[in-house]
């Protein structure tokens, strides 16, 4: 309330002085206003430019009391009062998981388009979950078969494709380019699991670093892959070039790093534990080996995830606060905003595009979990500058048909 009265109490003003203004141009300023259509021109002109000047002036000092922002939006759900929505195209389509209204305990891949959610499927089981988009409409995910294995999918074109494993029961697509290549794992045998590349219906096992285990989680357009797989001493940042496994170290000496999203320019965003201590940090590289690592810091808690990125080298994903809850936020390369809640304590954002569009979850007042996107509002600024602009070009406009009359 103390910002909307400080906002509004100066506008008010503004609001008088204009008015004032455009009575004194309509009335030629006080002075008898001579007649004719020569003079009635004029006087238009000088209303028209009064105007323009007095709305950049008003509006150009709010422009500096406030700051850029998001607007939350609810995404709705497929009707068991739960949804988490995981990452969103230049399209502007979104795809994520929710719950079914019976027995509200069953969750579902989703599509959602242009206000529209829908139920992707399984492959004969109960449940699926859509992990990633890209610009033709390609969703990646698992879903559950007749016998409840998980299987590596994609939807394509609306329907679904179920894409082999590496012969064990089970695997996750989690990121697609867009050519179409998906990578995640896939297990080789009960209890064993491997990095998979999908490609045209193939899938490669991408490896390891020496250890057992690897996961891969996201691939940029020129096929560079990036996760986490297993070295003698632990878990470990992974990228897969054309060379094989590329072991990115661990994140300040610590024991457990991974690579959660990797961008076209090569950006990538980790998790890690810092040497000596069990909470994770949420970090930046942008690729150069000459460039730091670049912890992302949280809103006064300790710990901070990083989930999503785009090519402008923009990170979402959530960061603890002093109280011990956690907000989305989002990580220009600059500093971090927190993007709020819809009235809860918790919100996770996972995916941004090209166009700044961010997608996740967050808690209502009763603790609900809702699927939102958080769309960018125009910087206020921009108004005030675009007023100003006008005001220029109407002066313009206006002598130059004042030397022509």
């Amino acid at each position: 309330m103390a910002l909307l009265g400080a906002v509004t109490k100066p506008w008010n003003s503004r609001k008088r002085f204009l008015q004032r203004s455009v009575l004194a141009a309509n009335h030629g300023c006080g002075r008898s206003a001579p007649t004719g259509p020569t003079a009635r021109a004029r006087r238009a002109r000088w209303a028209c430019l009064v105007t323009l000047l007095s709305l950049a002036w008003a509006v150009l000092p709010l422009a500096a009391q406030l700051v850029p922002g998001y607007r939350i939006e609810d995404l709705g759900e497929l009707g068991g009062g739960f949804a988490r929505a995981r990452a969103v195209n230049e399209a502007g389509q979104i795809v994520g998981e929710s719950l079914l209204p019976i027995p509200g305990t069953i969750e579902r891949g989703f599509l959602w388009e242009s206000g529209l959610m829908t139920d992707l499927g399984t492959l004969g089981g109960e449940r699926s979950r859509a992990f990633d988009i890209n610009k033709g409409g390609t969703i990646c995910g698992w879903a559950q078969n007749a016998s409840s294995q998980t299987r590596p999918v994609l939807w394509i074109g609306g329907s679904i494709v179920e894409l082999p494993t590496l012969g064990g029961p089970h695997g996750v697509a989690w990121g697609v380019n867009d050519i179409g290549a998906a990578v995640g794992h896939s297990y080789v045998s009960s209890s064993v699991y491997r990095a998979a590349r999908w490609l045209e219906g193939i899938v490669t096992d991408l490896g390891t670093l020496g250890g057992t285990y690897s996961v891969a989680y996201d691939l940029n357009s020129t096929g560079l892959i990036v996760g986490n797989a297993d070295d003698a001493a632990g878990q470990r940042a992974c990228m897969w070039t054309e060379s094989g496994p590329v072991n990115l170290g661990g994140l300040s000496g610590g024991s457990w790093t991974t690579a959660r999203a990797i961008n076209d320019q090569g950006g990538i965003i980790l998790w890690g534990r810092p040497a000596g201590s069990t909470d994770n940090r949420a970090t930046y590289w942008d690729g150069d080996i000459l460039s730091p690592v670049i912890d992302l810091g949280t809103f006064g808690g300790i710990e901070s995830w990083a989930y999503g990125l785009n090519n402008l080298g923009h990170v979402v994903g959530w960061a603890e606060l002093e109280i011990g809850t956690y907000h989305a936020y989002v990580w220009d390369g600059n500093s971090k905003t927190d993007l709020g809640t819809l009235g809860g304590h918790f919100s996770s954002a996972y995916g941004i595009n090209d166009r700044g569009v961010i997608v996740g979850f967050a808690h209502d007042a009763n603790g609900n979990t809702h699927a939102v996107r958080w769309i960018p509002v125009p910087e206020p600024a921009l108004t005030g500058i675009l007023f100003a602009a006008l005001a220029t070009l109407q002066v313009l406009v206006f002598w130059r048909s004042r030397k022509s009359v």
